[in-house]
């Protein structure tokens, strides 16, 4: 019987902003043949990207009169205070603002975005809701909202408000860019593709677009689209690793070894302890089917977080494959210690188990691993009691 050893990738997706949890912080598992005798994989590679947020804009609105000269005086000393960090002096001065101008819609907006850096996110969502009903056009007032609904896991309001903020202003990358994130968590990926393609194109240099768009493509098995992408998040940011890391994927996906490694090898340069890093690199190698130098880099990984669960997996499978049963079976039981929620490893322990003459414990490890939903265990459990 062909043995269906499960090898795992992954990494952290990046989400997309300081306002944002990072979407998704672990990747939707996907099953996918990696060699011709099947050690399949689990969990694409790639990752989201992680985008600051631009801060109040500092528009000074002209005067006519006095009182107006003083209100547009608090507003802007307002904005001083925020971007020297003191959001509770922000605040005030934005209030005095707004008490003697009752429809300052910028002083609503940039005094829900003192809030929320207060931890007032019930306030912010007032303060945004209020500059909506001054002006329903206003993109800023849905984007700050759909920051905020993101952060309290609305994700449905946070999608229908980075929508409403794209529909007012086409133009705004950053509401098409996070509108594209909610559409790649939910699994629209050609929507997130159109998201994305948008930011970019009122953005060009808009780095994280053309990442995350690549990982939409990957998501699409559409490699080649998804390496041009990711090359061009590279060309205009050099300094991300997790960019170099979802181009290495890419370039394994579509079968270009060489350029994988060329491209885990510049991530590694920019951080030389990035376990995430030489699983994937692993990954690599072991479809090369270069077994030894996969667990050099799943050894490293586990060196540098021996807690990450994946690279025993990995490195299970690679002992495996050289017929190093009795490391093979140490790898399993690390791996089922640190991930007992996880069915595959159940399915490679009993498959080692089974090569190690342990029949009883290879069924038991077989049936737990149906249990927790892996149909490729199912065959294996019918040469057991």
């Amino acid at each position: 019987m062909i043995k269906h050893i499960y090898i795992v990738a992954f990494a952290l997706f990046f989400g997309i902003c300081v306002t944002k949890a990072q979407i998704p912080d672990e990747p939707t598992g996907q099953i996918e043949q990696t060699t011709e005798q099947a050690p399949t994989e689990q969990a694409p590679e790639s990752e989201l990207s992680a985008e600051t947020e631009p801060e109040p804009e500092e528009t000074i609105i002209k005067a006519s009169t006095i009182d107006e000269q003083l209100d547009e005086k608090a507003y802007n000393e307002g904005v001083s205070l925020f971007n020297a960090g003191n959001f509770a002096g922000a605040i005030a001065k934005f209030s005095e603002a707004i008490e003697g101008n009752p429809n300052f819609e910028k002083a609503y907006i940039n005094r829900a975005s003192a809030k929320k850096e207060s931890s007032d996110l019930t306030g912010a969502i007032a303060d945004y809701s209020k500059a909506i009903e001054i002006n329903p056009n206003s993109s800023n007032a849905f984007f700050g909202r759909a920051q905020i609904h993101y952060i309290q896991g609305k994700i449905d309001e946070a999608f229908n408000d980075y929508g409403d903020a794209v529909k007012v202003d086409s133009t705004n990358p950053y509401a098409s860019y996070y509108h594209g994130g909610i559409n790649f968590e939910k699994g629209n990926y050609e929507a997130a593709i159109a998201d994305y393609n948008r930011a970019i194109r009122h953005k060009s240099d808009y780095a994280y677009a053309y990442n995350d768009r690549g990982s939409a493509w990957r998501q699409l098995n559409e490699y080649a689209k998804a390496v041009a992408s990711y090359e061009q998040a590279c060309k205009l940011d050099s300094t991300k690793t997790f960019f170099f890391n979802n181009l290495g994927s890419a370039y394994r996906k579509a079968g270009e070894f060489e350029k994988s490694l060329a491209a885990y090898g510049k991530s590694l340069k920019l951080d030389s302890k990035n376990y995430f890093t030489y699983n994937l690199r692993g990954l690599t190698y072991y479809d090369m089917v270069e077994f030894e130098k996969a667990i050099e880099d799943f050894t490293n990984c586990i060196k540098i977080n021996a807690q990450y669960g994946f690279a025993y997996m990995n490195r299970g499978d690679a002992y495996y494959k050289l017929y190093d049963y009795q490391n093979a079976l140490a790898d399993g039981d690390r791996a089922v210690q640190l991930m007992p929620n996880n069915g595959s490893t159940y399915l490679n322990r009993g498959n080692f188990r089974e090569m190690m003459r342990d029949k009883s414990g290879a069924c038991i490890d077989w049936k737990k691993a149906v249990e927790m939903g892996v149909e490729a265990a199912k065959p294996y459990t019918r040469q057991c009691k």
